[in-house]
């Protein structure tokens, strides 16, 4: 997939422009922010928006936060940069234990909802940092299954 004007549309290019034009949640012309895990989700997602972005005049911008939690956290953040610059992306990394998050660098977050909610802080100062005015996630179905599971097991139903 390419972002020239040849570039060769998939389904999935499709169904977002077509979502898009139907309830804009991405306007024309909007400052976007990518939060990236480097899962198949949401570098899906940031080669569709980046495919669909001259189309849309969109400013882009990925970012990739690291709780440090897997051995293979510091490969996967370098992964996801290093893919960013190949689509010249423009893209930040940033790690729990950097001293310019102004987390208490004492401990890694010892919870799932810990760690989400240091990262949703994180993407929100990037964001704004970057002048971006929407932030976009992507979530497998199963994700969405994996979240319905644990609530359900951690006694809280969908909502």
């Amino acid at each position: 997939m390419g972002t020239g004007p040849n570039q060769r549309w998939t389904q999935w290019h499709g169904r977002l422009h077509v979502a898009l034009r139907a309830n804009p949640l991405l306007p024309r012309n909007g400052r976007i922010a990518i939060a990236c895990s480097g899962g198949q989700d949401s570098l899906l997602l940031a080669q569709l928006l980046l495919d669909l972005a001259p189309k849309w005049n969109w400013a882009l911008h990925l970012i990739h936060c690291d709780h440090q939690w897997r051995i293979d956290s510091a490969a996967n953040g370098d992964f996801v940069i290093r893919w960013a610059k190949s689509s010249n992306l423009p893209a930040t990394l940033c790690k729990f234990s950097d001293p310019s998050t102004g987390v208490n660098q004492g401990s890694l977050p010892k919870t799932e909802a810990a760690a989400r909610q240091w990262r949703y802080a994180q993407l929100q100062e990037i964001a704004q940092q970057q002048c971006c005015n929407y932030l976009v996630t992507g979530h497998t179905a199963s994700d969405r299954a994996e979240t319905l599971l644990f609530n359900l097991v951690r006694g809280s139903g969908s909502r």
